[in-house]
């Protein structure tokens, strides 16, 4: 994997899903950084700073919810390349296909199931390294 494509920054301003993450990074995806922001804000810096090759994106935040995230992040030639998933609490069928139409990649449903989530990031990660 090249170095770039070592982070993956989840921005999400839940404790309890943020150390679930962390300790699915931890025990299932060690190689991989998780960079960790808890407002759109700080995940902008934190993308500045490190070009991570995914994010994953609460829709509901503090500062601004996730669909104006992804227009930001879309509309800037530095990130619009970056594969953006959201990861909701809001799981109805109607939300995951408004997250879908609204450019996410993927919309995966809080809570997460490890092992599928584990496989799709692995997947996800070495066909953006294929494609740069």
């Amino acid at each position: 994997m090249q170095e770039n494509a070592r982070y993956v920054l989840y921005i999400e301003d839940d404790r309890s899903s943020m150390l679930l993450m962390r300790h699915i990074f931890r025990k299932k995806l060690s190689e991989i950084r998780l960079l960790e922001a808890e407002t759109m804000e700080k995940g902008m810096q934190l993308i500045a700073l490190h070009r991570p090759s995914l994010i994953l994106m609460d829709i509901q935040l503090p500062d601004m919810d996730g669909y104006e995230g992804l227009q930001r992040l879309y509309a800037d030639p530095n990130t619009s390349t970056i594969p953006i998933w959201a990861i909701s609490a809001s799981a109805l069928n109607d939300d995951v296909e408004k997250g879908l139409t609204a450019g996410f990649q993927k919309y995966l449903r809080k809570p997460l199931m490890m092992e599928p989530f584990v496989y799709q990031l692995r997947t996800s990660l070495l066909l953006h390294e294929i494609e740069e």
